[in-house]
C-alpha cells in the first residue's frame, strides 16, 4: 500500500494508508472514518487499514527498541521499562470494539454545531488486541501502588499544539480484571501501525476510544484525576444549557468530573440497505425476491452484554426482533484460521463482552412497500436502550439515537424508493438531516433563475471590464456577471479597498472564499451585464495566473502595479524605484514559510520570504491578504493580516491560531496557516486598506489628507496590536517631530501581550513623557502591577487620553468585534462625544 498522495507534505509523509478512508479534517491531522459499507464488508473483525483513526496532530515517527514507558507517582518501585521488559510479562489477546465518543456526531450538527467535527457512523471498528494487562505491569514491575493512589494517569509522546495526549482513569478499573485495561503493541496479529500507537498504546475495552492513548510513554500513578488539556477539555458531555465552548470556560463546566466521559452508551446503526441504494420493489418480487434483509451493527460499554435489536418500519408502532446470533456464528467461523495463527491465542478464561453485535432482519418486500423509513434501537442486559431522539450536546458526542434509514419514493419509477442514511461523513453535503440541503435548493433556484440573462443588459469583454479599475470606477466579475460597486464602496462593511484591489478583474474565487450566498443576493443591486461568451471560456481568476507569472512579467509590463507612499515600510522610495516592489494588487503572489516562532500557546510568529531582494511595498497602516485552500471545504479561504515587520525579501506576521480542538470551535484560515510546513507557500495579495500613515503625525483616511495628530492614541486587544507596532516602527525609524503617543494594550493573559518587550524599548527610546503605556489582563498573574479585569472608562479617561482633551487626538482601534462596538467606542463617546468617536476614531 504507498503513501497517499494527501500526505506527501504532511508531517505523516512515512506512513502508508487506505485511500478510501473518509478524511474529516481535511489533509492532516488524520482523522478518518471508513465508508460504512466497507465496513460492513470487512464484517466482525476489522483489518487495520480499514479501523478508525483519531490523531491530534502529527503521528510521531517511533523505533520500538528505543521506545521506553516510564511510571511513577504513587507507586512503590518507579520504574522505565523498555518494549523488551513488557514482552516478558503475560501476554493476552482479547477483541474489543472500539468507538470514538463522537461516532455519528454528524447527525447533532445538522441539528445545531457542535464544537466537534463530522464524524459519520463508522467512528467504530473491532479488532484483536495482543499485550499485558496493566494490573500485570503495575503488580509485577512496580510492586503495586500506594493506599493514596486512587487515578492512574497516561501520556503519549505525540506534540499536537496543546502537548502530548494524555487522560487518566480510576484505579478501579486498571487493576480490576473486570476491566482488562491493557498496554497493547500489536493489532489483529502484527504490529501496531504507526496510526494506531505504534509501539505501544493504551487499551481501555468498554470506554470511548478517547481513553485508550497511543504512543504511550509516561504513566503515573495519582491520588487525582489527569490536569493534562485533552482529559480537563474534551471528552464531556454538558447539559443542553450550555451552548457555547466560552460559556463553559466562564461558568467552569470543563473541570466537573461528573461530565467526563468513560463508558460507551448503547448505540445501533443500520448498514444496509446503504445510503443512495435504490429498491425497485417490482424488481424484487418479479425476480422471486419476496424478502429483503437489513443488516447492522450495535455495541454498549461496560462489560454489558447486548440481548436484543429490534428494528421497526412504522416509525416504532411495532418493533420486530433482529436476529443477533447467525452473523455473529459466521463471523467466528470464518476467523477460525486467523484465531489459529495469532502467535497469543484469544482469552477464553471467562466471558466477555467488549465487541459490537452484527444483526440481521430479514422482512418481507411487501412490508417494506408500507413502509417510509427503517430504524433500529439496542437493548442490554441492564434494560439501557436508546432514545427516538437525539439530544444535543456542545461537543456532539455520544449520540445514540434511534438510527433511521428513510425510504423516499423515486418520481420517474413505479413502486422503487431510494435508501437515505441521516448523513454522510466528512466535508460534503447529503442524507436526509443534512441542514445545508434548503439552502442548497434556495441557492439552485436563485442560480436558475439568474442563468438565464437579462437580455435587456449588455455584455462586455475582459478589456472593457478591466478599464474600471479605479475607486470612482469600480466594476467586478463574480460568476460571469459584471457588477458596478463604485456607489456601494463607502457602505461595504471590509471598506472600499477590498473591492477596490479587484476592480477591472474577474474575483470570483476571492468574494467566494470571504462572502455567504446572503451576499451573493447583495451584489443583484449592482449587475449591469454580462461577460462575452468569447471571453467566459479564457477567464482565469488572479489565483490561477499568479503561480507561473511574475510581478515582472505581468504588472510591469502592463503598468498596473500600484504605487506606494513614501513613508511604507518597503522603503519604495529610498533604495529602489517606486515600483520595484513585491506586492502587486492584481496578482496572487508566493510566500515561502521560512520560520514559525511560537509566542504563546496560540500566537505565533511566521516569518515568510520571497525570493527576491525588493521591499514588500505596504504602505504604513495597511494590510494584505493571505490565502490557502481547505481540502475539507473544497475552496480556498483568505484573510487580511497586517505585517509585524519586513523587509528587503522577507515579511513577518503574528496571528493567534483558533485551533478547532479543546474549548475552542476552532478558525477556518488559522488552523490551515498552522500546518503549513517550513518551505510550503502561503498565497498573498495586496496591499488594502483605507488608513496610510504619513509619518510626523500626518495620516490619509481613503487616501483623503487628515488634520495632524498632536496624539495619537491606540487600543489594541491580543494580537491586534500588530498595526499599531507597525506605525509605531515608522514613527521610531522616520518621525522627525513624532507625535504623542499612548498605547493600552488589552489580553487575557501576560504571554498572550506579544511584542511588549519591543513595545518597552520604543517607549525607552521615545520617552515616557511622549509614549505611555499601559497594559490590561484579564486574567493577570499574582504579582501584576498594571491594569486588572476588562477594560473601562476610568482606563480610557487616565490612559488613552493621557496627554489631556485639548490636543488633536487620533484613536486607532483594532481588537474583537465585541471590544470595539460594545466597549470601546461607548467609553470613547462617554469620555469626549459621539462626533468626536465619528470623526477621530478609526478602526482597523
Amino acid at each position: 500500500m504507498p503513501v497517499d498522495p494527501r500526505d506527501l507534505n504532511t508531517p505523516d509523509a512515512f506512513i502508508e494508508r487506505e485511500a478510501s478512508m473518509i478524511r474529516l479534517t481535511g489533509k492532516h491531522p488524520f482523522n478518518a472514518e471508513p465508508p460504512l459499507p466497507e465496513l460492513e464488508k470487512a464484517g466482525w473483525l476489522t483489518p487495520n487499514e480499514l479501523h478508525f483513526v483519531r490523531n491530534h496532530g502529527p503521528v510521531p515517527e517511533l523505533n520500538a527498541p528505543e521506545h521506553t514507558l516510564t511510571i511513577t507517582g504513587l507507586v512503590n518501585q518507579p520504574i522505565t521499562l523498555t518494549l523488551d521488559d513488557i514482552l516478558a510479562l503475560p501476554r493476552h489477546t482479547i477483541a474489543v470494539s472500539m468507538a470514538c465518543a463522537g461516532n455519528r456526531r454528524k447527525e447533532q450538527n445538522m441539528v445545531k454545531q457542535s464544537i466537534g467535527f463530522g464524524w459519520g457512523p463508522s467512528g467504530v471498528s473491532t479488532a484483536l488486541w495482543t499485550g499485558v494487562f496493566l494490573r500485570d505491569v503495575l503488580n509485577m514491575r512496580c510492586g503495586g501502588v500506594q493506599p493514596e493512589c486512587n487515578f492512574v494517569c497516561f501520556e503519549g509522546c505525540d506534540k499536537t499544539q496543546k502537548g502530548a495526549y494524555g487522560t487518566s482513569l480510576p484505579l478501579y478499573r486498571c487493576m480490576s480484571d473486570h476491566f482488562d485495561v491493557m498496554l497493547a503493541f500489536q493489532m489483529n496479529g502484527d504490529w501496531l501501525p504507526p496510526d494506531h500507537g505504534y509501539p505501544l498504546r493504551l487499551i481501555v475495552p468498554g470506554c470511548i476510544g478517547g481513553r485508550s492513548v497511543k504512543w504511550l510513554t509516561k504513566i503515573d500513578c495519582s491520588d487525582k484525576e489527569s490536569t493534562n488539556v485533552f482529559h480537563d477539555n474534551d471528552n464531556k458531555v454538558f447539559p443542553t444549557e450550555v451552548q457555547s465552548a466560552e460559556q463553559a470556560t466562564e461558568e467552569l463546566w470543563w473541570p466537573r468530573p461528573e461530565y467526563t466521559l468513560y463508558d460507551l452508551n448503547i448505540n445501533s446503526v443500520i448498514t444496509t440497505p446503504a445510503q443512495g441504494t435504490q429498491l425497485d420493489y417490482n424488481e424484487l418480487l418479479q425476480s422471486g425476491k419476496t424478502t429483503y434483509m437489513i443488516k447492522g451493527y450495535a455495541y454498549t460499554g461496560g462489560n454489558r452484554p447486548l440481548t436484543r435489536v429490534e428494528v421497526s418500519l412504522d416509525n416504532g408502532t411495532e418493533w420486530r426482533l433482529a436476529d443477533i446470533k447467525t452473523r455473529q456464528n459466521e463471523a467466528m467461523d470464518a476467523l477460525k484460521p486467523t484465531l489459529d495463527a495469532l502467535e497469543t491465542p484469544l482469552d477464553n478464561d471467562k466471558p466477555r463482552f467488549w465487541t459490537w453485535t452484527l444483526w440481521q432482519l430479514e422482512v418481507p418486500v411487501t412490508d417494506l412497500i408500507r413502509s417510509a423509513d427503517l430504524v433500529v434501537r439496542a437493548w442490554d442486559v441492564s434494560q439501557n436502550t436508546q432514545p427516538e431522539k437525539l439530544t444535543w450536546n456542545l461537543m456532539g458526542m455520544m449520540n445514540n439515537c434511534w438510527y433511521r434509514v428513510k425510504l423516499e419514493w423515486l418520481a420517474d419509477r413505479a413502486l422503487a424508493v431510494q435508501c437515505a442514511h441521516p448523513t454522510i461523513a466528512g466535508p460534503v453535503n447529503g442524507g436526509w438531516m443534512d441542514r445545508h440541503l434548503d439552502a442548497a435548493k434556495e441557492d439552485i433556484a436563485h442560480v436558475a433563475k439568474e442563468t438565464k440573462n437579462d437580455p435587456s443588459l449588455p455584455t462586455f469583454t475582459m478589456d472593457q471590464v478591466a478599464t474600471h479599475s479605479t475607486d470612482d470606477d469600480c466594476w467586478i466579475i463574480v460568476h460571469d456577471k459584471v457588477y458596478d460597486c463604485t456607489n456601494f464602496l463607502q457602505d461595504h462593511p471590509g471598506g472600499p479597498s477590498s473591492i477596490v484591489i479587484c476592480a477591472g478583474t474577474d474575483t470570483t474565487e476571492e468574494f467566494d472564499a470571504i462572502h455567504s450566498s446572503k451576499a451573493q443576493a447583495m451584489l443583484d443591486d449592482y449587475l449591469i451585464g454580462y461577460v462575452a461568451a468569447s471571453d467566459t471560456a479564457s477567464v482565469s481568476t488572479p489565483a490561477m495566473t499568479s503561480s507561473a507569472t511574475s510581478v515582472d512579467e505581468e504588472e510591469h509590463a502592463n503598468g498596473k502595479l500600484l504605487s506606494t507612499a513614501p513613508s511604507s515600510v518597503s522603503l519604495a522610495t529610498t533604495v529602489f524605484g517606486e515600483n520595484d516592489v513585491f506586492l502587486n494588487p492584481r496578482a496572487w503572489l508566493d510566500l515561502t514559510l521560512e520560520k514559525k516562532t511560537r509566542l504563546s500557546p496560540a500566537i505565533h510568529l511566521y516569518r515568510f520570504n520571497y525570493g527576491t531582494k525588493a521591499p514588500l511595498g505596504l504602505p504604513v497602516g495597511q494590510h494584505m491578504y493571505l490565502k490557502l485552500y481547505d481540502e475539507e471545504l473544497q475552496k480556498p479561504v483568505m484573510r487580511a493580516y497586517t505585517p509585524s515587520d519586513a523587509g528587503l525579501g522577507w515579511v513577518e506576521f503574528v496571528i493567534k491560531v483558533y485551533y478547532p480542538q479543546g474549548v475552542t470551535p476552532g478558525g477556518l484560515f488559522t488552523p490551515l496557516l498552522d500546518r503549513v510546513r517550513i518551505g510550503e507557500q502561503v498565497k498573498c495579495k495586496g496591499p488594502l486598506g483605507e488608513y496610510e500613515y504619513l509619518g510626523n503625525g500626518s495620516y490619509t483616511i481613503m487616501k483623503q489628507p487628515r488634520p495632524r495628530a498632536d496624539h495619537l492614541a491606540m487600543i489594541a486587544g491580543g494580537t491586534g496590536i500588530t498595526p499599531m507596532y507597525q506605525i509605531l516602527q515608522e514613527i521610531i525609524a522616520s518621525d522627525e517631530e513624532p507625535p504623542l503617543i499612548s498605547l493600552v494594550y488589552c489580553a487575557r493573559f501576560k504571554d498572550d501581550l506579544v511584542l511588549s518587550a519591543e513595545l518597552d524599548a520604543m517607549q525607552k527610546k521615545l520617552g515616557k513623557d511622549r509614549f505611555h503605556i499601559r497594559y490590561i489582563l484579564s486574567r493577570p498573574p499574582q504579582d501584576w502591577d498594571q491594569g486588572k479585569g476588562r477594560l473601562s472608562h476610568q482606563d480610557i479617561h487616565d490612559h488613552v487620553f493621557k496627554f489631556g482633551i485639548n490636543l488633536h487626538t487620533s484613536v486607532l482601534l483594532c481588537g474583537s468585534d465585541t471590544m470595539i462596538n460594545d466597549c470601546c467606542k461607548p467609553m470613547l463617546a462617554q469620555e469626549r462625544d459621539n462626533a468626536f468617536v465619528k470623526d477621530q476614531v478609526f478602526v482597523f
